[in-house]
């Protein structure tokens, strides 16, 4: 046969009820403490309330002399309006700022890259080179006097026509040859002079002949410069 449950006695009902009755009494004072909450909160809002309001009011006051409401809702029209371009306007700022970000990053590689070459210039001694050339062109400069600088501005065609005609490769293989020969001649000093048999010995080597009569032409076209200098 099923057992039958006994029914709770009186003390566990009251138990029951008196725990009822605690949580019942636990969630009015929560509420009441969180009215209490509010209220304060309200009051202590109220003055800052009432100033923000004042301000608004006077504010809207003062901007109501020059701003309409028809004003106010144009303006929100044409905003409207404009969304779409504004949108535009934001996509191709996010373009400027990414072509922003790689100029900088190129620029970026560009410094370093020219800090590099203007140090290396610096350990080969360019700098120094130019600071020695200004130094130099200075000084040629300080040197000359304006009818100096007249001068050579008269006769800058003829001096760059003569520069020309040394510098041409028979030129300098002839000066090489002749600054060889002095400096040979040079080392031989200190030995005793050729007789006069030796040098018409000489004469007989045909490069001789050749050399002594280019120093004649030579001679000749310094003597025929002389004769058409005008003498003071």
């Amino acid at each position: 046969m099923t057992a039958v449950a006994a029914a709770p006695s009186v003390e566990e009902r009251l138990d029951y009820l008196t725990g009822q009755v605690d949580e019942l009494v636990a969630e009015m004072r929560r509420q009441r403490e969180s009215r209490e909450q509010w209220s304060e909160l309200s009051h202590e809002l109220a003055p800052v309330a009432r100033d923000a309001m004042d301000v608004a009011s006077r504010e809207l006051q003062d901007l109501s002399r020059d701003v309409s409401i028809e004003d106010i809702s144009d303006f929100a029209r044409t905003l409207a309006v404009s969304v779409p371009k504004l949108q535009a306007m934001l996509v191709q700022l996010d373009s400027m700022a990414e072509l922003t970000h790689e100029v900088n990053s190129i620029a970026g590689a560009g410094v370093a890259k020219l800090s590099e070459s203007l140090a290396d210039a610096e350990r080969k001694g360019y700098f120094t080179f130019a600071r020695h050339s200004a130094e130099m062109v200075d000084e040629v400069v300080t040197s000359f006097s304006e009818d100096d600088v007249v001068a050579l501005r008269e006769n800058i065609v003829l001096i760059l026509t003569t520069v020309k005609e040394l510098t041409q490769p028979e030129v300098m293989t002839l000066l090489n040859r002749t600054g060889v020969s002095l400096q040979s001649m040079q080392d031989d000093a200190g030995d005793a002079p050729p007789t006069a048999f030796a040098l018409v010995r000489q004469m007989r080597d045909p490069r001789v002949r050749r050399g002594l009569n280019r120093t004649l032409a030579l001679l000749r076209t310094v003597g025929d410069e002389q004769d058409r200098t005008p003498t003071p």
